[in-house]
């Protein structure tokens, strides 16, 4: 039995993964005051949420990011890079959080397994020739 192919989501399948980027935004946000500790393992937690697509959302913030950091240099002080970088990483968790979300709503929302033949329908069937060549040689 073979199930159908999960595909990439198309045009409004995308709204469910909003059902864990939007919260997971929502509670990155409110623990900005929070100890490090804290703010440390949800972190760990939203990029373990996002993997692997945290990696590729990355790069693209990352680079879309650039010139707005680069324009904060003529309007005076700029944050650190290392906690811009770390912003970063934390939009582009809940952007893979999102995907992940996404694909998984639409793999959990497929249709039914449907039966294929396979290798032991293959065995199992009788060919009325093989019957013939093993008496053939008795």
């Amino acid at each position: 039995m073979r199930a159908p192919l999960a595909l990439w989501p198309r045009r409004l399948q995308w709204l469910p993964g909003l059902l864990l980027s939007v919260p997971l935004a929502l509670l990155l946000w409110s623990l900005r005051s929070a100890g490090e500790d804290v703010r440390t393992s949800v972190a760990i937690v939203a990029v373990l949420l996002a993997l692997p697509w945290v990696v590729p959302a990355m790069v693209l913030v990352a680079a879309l990011s650039v010139p707005v950091y680069m324009w904060l240099h003529t309007q005076g002080p700029v944050p650190p890079v290392l906690q811009w970088l770390g912003g970063t990483v934390l939009v582009a968790a809940v952007i893979g959080a999102h995907v992940n979300a996404a694909l998984g709503w639409v793999w959990m929302h497929r249709g039914k397994a449907v039966p294929e033949p396979g290798i032991g329908d293959f065995l199992k069937r009788h060919s009325a020739g093989a019957q013939q060549r093993t008496d053939d040689a008795r």
